[in-house]
């Protein structure tokens, strides 16, 4: 399948951090620079990512800040799920209440999000913001394997990086390795091992009766 992820330009931060207005002091915190950033500053570019994103891809990610949750969820389609990502050690701003989380707004490809249709994931993520390439909103190379896992990426899918930036989420996703996982000893259904503690062989309570009935019926 074709896949995106989008981290675009904040709305109402885009020219501060990534146009004429770079808000950073002698390269400190800089944002990667961003042609036409300030249109980005206006709700309806933001509209026409996610119509182009709709038409063009099987599935999408786009990256976001808190305050502009009302504004995607004006025109975001039915079925775009909105996870969040507590980011935790955010860049201090001028406001007394900090701001430590982040929607991400999610389109999971059709087929992908049914039950056993591939490993679980949680629609929240703990991982503190990357300084890598001393970049404003680069992301954390869990960011990315967190979304390609909300994504049900497969290694034959293909992956786009629309806001390319500081190199972080491409060289992520090059290095992505798939959840650890086996076949349902019942149904076949791919399943996610725990990190410790025995292994599963099946995928749940009902596989697990449907595999003891077998064994009683063959021990017969």
């Amino acid at each position: 399948m074709r896949l995106a992820i989008a981290d675009p330009p904040y709305l109402g931060r885009a020219d501060r951090w990534y146009g004429s207005g770079r808000g950073h002091r002698g390269g400190v915190g800089r944002a990667a620079a961003h042609e036409a950033a300030s249109e980005w500053d206006d709700p309806q570019t933001h509209r026409r990512l996610v119509a182009r994103l709709e038409a063009e891809y099987d599935g999408w990610v786009i990256a976001a800040a808190a305050d502009s949750l009302p504004v995607y969820q004006s025109f975001l389609p039915p079925g775009v799920r909105t996870c969040i990502w507590v980011k935790g050690n955010a860049v201090p701003s001028g406001s007394r209440v900090a701001n430590q989380w982040e929607p991400v707004f999610v389109r999971v490809p059709e087929g992908r999000s049914a039950h056993r249709t591939g490993a679980s994931v949680s629609d929240v993520l703990t991982a503190g913001i990357s300084y890598r390439h001393n970049f404003v909103g680069s992301k954390p190379y869990r960011w990315t394997h967190w979304v390609l896992d909300l994504l049900g990426y497969r290694p034959d899918d293909q992956v786009h990086d629309l806001f390319a930036g500081s190199g972080a989420v491409t060289f992520a996703a090059e290095v992505y390795e798939l959840p650890p996982s086996t076949q349902c000893a019942a149904c076949g259904t791919p399943i996610t091992q725990r990190p410790t503690g025995r292994p599963r062989r099946t995928c749940s309570d009902a596989c697990r009766a449907r595999l003891a009935r077998r064994s009683r019926r063959v021990s017969v």
